[in-house]
């Protein structure tokens, strides 16, 4: 059976060019979707013109994709299902990991990879400072895993040394990382990671490959947004003694951090459900397959 190709879309640059160049020779139109700014530049040049759309999965990106191009661009972020991230209850997943049931407990999570790992050893840090002095009860969770995990265990190790307790979990990769989500009292991280956990009702605080947001609240969850949770915008640089700091004035007040887990969740039902995200797709498909 023969079948008709209509449209083709696609997100890596050094694939997309030699199949959107035959596209656009045959009259196929064709979609390239942007998910951040580490693209190498000559490549975007060499595919973006033979796009006929070009999506970006956040504001700023789309703003740094205009200034390369002319081609028409969309907004549609990345989706999330809102039903399987949801929150649910993780006090199974506590006893298995051995954390007290009156523990403070912080997750990061993302790949254990350039900037990200550098920002998992930022947090680390701060966390051995909250240990030892504000928060006694803390415990911390990492998941992900990637080519410097060796890095992210030796200074765990480090720091359990001048511990009373191991208080920190590496637990690598996963791919149920809704449970992890639901048994932190609030997660670090960004992009994708800082969208789903706030799907699970969790407050956020935002740091990634750009920079340093903070706590995203009810009151600047547009800003957190077109910062893209720190990976595309940031509002200052990373550190240990900011992230330190804030996540000890999360505490105060006291329902400070479930006020904003919960804010986050009817945000996401309200903006990042996938059904929106796969709505526009599936609209922005028919609209060049009709031109």
């Amino acid at each position: 059976m023969t079948e008709k190709i209509t449209l083709i879309h696609s997100h890596q640059t050094p694939s997309a060019f030699l199949t959107f160049q035959a596209a656009k020779e045959l009259g196929i139109p064709s979609i390239f979707t942007v998910h951040g700014t580490y693209y190498p530049k000559s490549e975007l040049l060499r595919v973006l013109p033979l796009a006929n759309k070009i999506i970006c999965v956040s504001p700023p990106i789309q703003l740094f994709i205009q200034q390369l191009t002319d081609q028409p661009t969309i907004v549609i972020p990345n989706g999330i299902d809102t039903t399987r991230y949801s929150p649910s209850d993780s006090s199974d997943l506590k006893v298995q990991l051995g954390i007290p049931k009156d523990s403070f407990v912080l997750l990061y999570s993302s790949r254990i990879a350039w900037t990200k790992a550098n920002i998992c050893m930022i947090f680390l840090k701060a966390c051995k400072d909250l240990k030892l002095s504000d928060i006694p009860n803390l415990n911390v969770v990492v998941v992900g895993g990637g080519p410097r995990f060796k890095e992210i265990k030796d200074i765990t190790d480090t720091i359990h040394r001048s511990s009373t307790d191991n208080f920190i979990n590496l637990v690598g990769e996963r791919l149920d990382l809704q449970h992890y989500y639901s048994l932190a009292d609030c997660v670090i991280g960004t992009g994708r990671v800082a969208l789903e956990a706030m799907a699970c009702g969790k407050p956020v605080i935002a740091a990634g490959s750009h920079g340093y947001f903070g706590l995203v609240e009810e009151h600047n969850f547009e800003d957190a947004w077109h910062c893209y949770f720190g990976d595309h915008g940031s509002l200052k640089p990373c550190s240990r003694f900011t992230m330190a700091n804030d996540i000890r004035s999360s505490l105060s007040p006291s329902d400070r951090l479930l006020k904003a887990g919960s804010a986050s969740r009817e945000w996401m039902l309200k903006k990042f459900d996938i059904k929106f995200s796969v709505a526009n797709l599936l609209e922005c498909y028919k609209t060049l397959i009709k031109g």
